[in-house]
């Protein structure tokens, strides 16, 4: 049992084996492709962002170039908040800003960081926490959230703080908000489609693995009950070849016993109707006794290697000589022949035994029509082989012993040992050929034996054997 558990064991090792390597490749590739949409997406950020600060500081120069011509007009101020007004008007130059729709927001605060003038006056409060940088005299740049590049998460706004000084005196400064432009996702669709190409390719591999897996185990399963009819066969044939051995000696002898009592009887009886007698029942011994010898010859060549004595012959001769013992049984069976021929179809074979699987078939086939029928014999060419089918119209083969008519010792009939149809397997197999049974649609079995053709050999050249 452990030696036929081995192969499945492997089996259920590669596929488990080939189960991950799938699923590994699945975690890789998409893994693969996450980092590169990552990248793509971090590099499409990066541009974003970099397009914000060329138009912030654009916004910056020229919105400083501004305030520092007003600075200029008043000497002596020490703080924006003696010029608000103009200021203010200074700022309202750029309202036409809001409606372009690029999200800048600027606020311009005095050297207290109070908001002297707002582009958008509902962007103080978001902009009042960046002016600090203005009081520690710092311009800076930095965007929402800050850690985007390592948290994956889009940058959505960018900040400047400008101071603006005079002689080293903070006179104040301006906080500019720009509303980085959405991000879109350009490798949605390609990410939606690389993910879907990955799963179903994998999910196909995966489907042949376990079809593969499937029909491996079914082979495994076949091969081992295979091998194990083939022991159980090689078993009984051994014992079928001991016990015909020692049968088929003591028949002999029953068989010549009898014939020397039969002449024994004849020569000293006188009487003409005993001896009669005598003959008939001496004939009918002898009949079950070739019975009896047939039935051992049939064991010992199932328990034997088939070998075979090939020589040139012609299908249609063979089966013609197998049909011609049955002209009498065709007659008294009302068994109606059809016989078809295809043309030549050389064959190498041995004609003896090829011709017992023709009668094994035939006498099938007169047995299966017990009132009668027809029975339809024709040879072919088809798919480079020679092909002969036996075509009868009996009850067909019950569906449950389709698949079993081949096996030794098998039979539907009360005295019947099932060795027929399975020596005939046998035989054309040694000829490297193939035999089928089937059910013909309307109604009836059909048997067809299939055998390769052959080229007879040049005059003058041995045939190989």
């Amino acid at each position: 049992m452990a030696s036929r558990g081995g192969p499945r064991r492997v089996l259920l090792l590669f596929s488990l084996l080939g189960v991950a390597a799938i699923v590994a490749a699945i975690v890789l590739l998409l893994g693969i492709q996450r980092k590169l949409i990552k990248s793509e997406k971090a590099q499409d950020a990066a541009e974003h962002v970099e397009n914000a600060k060329q138009r912030c500081e654009i916004l910056k120069r020229v919105l400083r170039e501004r305030l520092d011509a007003l600075v200029a007009r008043h000497p002596e101020a020490t703080s924006f908040s003696q010029f608000a007004g103009e200021v203010e008007r200074e700022l309202a130059a750029f309202r036409a800003l809001q409606d372009t729709g690029q999200g800048i927001h600027v606020i311009v605060v005095d050297e207290k960081l109070r908001t002297l003038a707002a582009l958008d006056p509902a962007a103080d409060a978001d902009l009042g926490d960046c002016t600090r940088h203005v009081r520690d005299e710092d311009e800076c740049v930095y965007t929402l959230p800050r850690h985007h590049g390592t948290s994956g998460s889009q940058p959505r706004q960018l900040f400047y703080a400008c101071p603006i000084r005079r002689d080293g005196r903070l006179l104040g400064g301006i906080v500019i908000r720009k509303d980085i432009d959405k991000i879109g996702d350009p490798f949605g669709a390609l990410t939606a489609r690389m993910t879907w190409t990955v799963l179903v390719s994998q999910s196909v591999l995966l489907f042949v693995l376990a079809a593969i897996a499937v029909l491996a185990r079914r082979s495994v399963a076949e091969a081992e009950r295979r091998r194990a009819e083939d022991e159980r066969l090689a078993a009984l044939g051994n014992l079928a070849a001991g016990i015909a051995h020692e049968i088929r000696n003591p028949l002999n002898t029953i068989s010549l016993t009898c014939r020397f009592i039969e002449r024994l009887i004849s020569q000293s009886s006188q009487d003409h109707r005993l001896r009669a007698e005598v003959n008939k029942n001496f004939e009918i011994v002898a009949g079950e006794l070739g019975r009896l010898t047939r039935t051992l010859d049939d064991f010992l060549l199932l328990a034997k290697p088939t070998a075979l004595d090939l020589a040139d012959c012609e299908v249609d001769d063979l089966v013609d000589g197998a049909l011609a013992l049955f002209s009498r049984e065709f007659e008294a069976a009302r068994v109606q022949l059809v016989r078809r021929r295809g043309g030549p179809l050389p064959i190498a074979a041995d004609a003896d035994r090829l011709r017992q699987v023709f009668v094994n078939i035939i006498k099938n086939s007169i047995q299966a029509m017990p009132e009668g029928g027809s029975l339809t014999v024709a040879t072919e060419r088809a798919d480079g082989q020679a092909r002969v089918t036996f075509a009868d119209t009996g009850p067909g083969i019950a569906p449950a012993h389709i698949h079993r008519v081949f096996e030794p010792y098998f039979s539907t009939k009360r005295s019947g040992l099932g060795l027929g149809l399975s020596l005939s397997q046998r035989i054309v197999s040694a000829h490297q050929g193939a035999i089928g049974a089937a059910n013909q649609p309307g109604g009836g079995a059909v048997f067809t034996v299939s055998l390769p053709l052959h080229s007879p050999a040049p005059e003058g050249s041995s045939h190989a054997r």
